[in-house]
C-alpha cells in the first residue's frame, strides 16, 4: 500500500508459475515479495542472509517437505510466521503444520483475496487453518523392517547404502520404502520421514547395553 511499510514475504515453491501467481495476488496489498526460492536449500541460504516478515512455503519441495523446512528454520531461530501451501487437501496436514511451528495452511486453488486474507491473519499472530484438510483419522503401523529402512532414510542413506547396511537386496529396500510411502500416504522420502516422525514412528528404543 502506498505510504505504508510493506511486509517482506519469502515464497518457497519450485513452480515459477505459482510464484508469479502469488506476486500478482499481492499487488496493492501490504505484502511484497522480498525473496523467492525453489528448494529448501535455497530458502535456508536466503534466510541466513536476511530477515523476512512472512514465509509462504509449498508442502512438496524437491529436497525437503515444507514442514521439514519450517521445522529447521525454527531450530535456527527464525520466528517469521509461516503459511503452508498445498495443491490439494491432505489428511492430517493441519496437525503436521502446527507441530512444525507453522501458523496456517492454504490451498493453491484459493482465490487471491483468500490468500491475502490468510497472510494477514498469520501476520497478525493468529492461525489461518484451511478447513479442507481432514484430520488424521487412521492409525499407521510400520513393520520392524519398514521402520529400520525409514530410520536409515532419515539419516540420508541411499537405497544402495541401506541394502548394504541391512544385508538385503536393493529391490527389497525399494519395496519396503514404497510400502512405507503407501501406509503414510506420501510420495517422497523427505515427506515420509516427516510424517513418520510426526506420528512418533521413528523414535529409537533406549540403548539396552548401558
Amino acid at each position: 500500500m502506498a505510504g505504508e511499510r510493506q511486509v517482506g514475504l519469502l515464497i518457497v515453491d519450485d513452480d515459477a508459475i505459482v510464484r508469479s501467481w502469488v506476486a500478482a495476488a499481492l499487488a496493492g496489498s501490504e505484502f511484497r515479495v522480498a525473496g523467492e526460492a525453489a528448494t529448501a536449500a535455497e530458502a535456508l541460504a536466503l534466510v541466513e542472509r536476511r530477515r523476512f516478515g512472512l514465509l509462504l512455503v509449498d508442502h512438496l519441495l524437491p529436497d525437503w517437505s515444507g514442514t521439514e523446512l519450517v521445522r529447521e528454520l525454527r531450530r535456527l531461530g527464525s520466528d517469521a510466521p509461516a503459511l503452508l501451501m498445498t495443491a490439494a487437501p491432505r489428511e492430517g496436514l493441519n496437525e503436521a503444520a502446527r507441530a512444525a511451528g507453522i501458523q496456517g495452511t492454504v490451498l493453491k486453488s484459493a482465490h487471491a483475496d483468500e490468500l491475502v486474507a490468510a497472510l494477514r491473519r498469520v501476520a497478525a499472530g493468529a492461525e489461518s487453518i484451511a478447513a479442507a484438510h481432514p484430520r488424521a483419522a487412521r492409525e499407521v503401523s510400520l513393520t520392524p523392517r519398514e521402520r529400520e529402512v525409514l530410520l536409515l532414510v532419515a539419516e540420508g542413506a541411499t537405497n544402495i547404502e541401506i541394502a548394504a547396511r541391512l544385508g538385503i537386496g536393493r529391490e527389497t529396500v525399494k519395496t519396503l520404502v514404497y510400502r512405507a510411502f503407501d501406509k503414510l500416504g506420501v510420495k517422497r522420502r523427505g515427506e515420509a520421514v516427516a510424517e513418520a516422525q510426526r506420528r512418533g514412528l521413528l523414535l529409537r528404543p533406549p540403548d539396552q547395553t548401558r
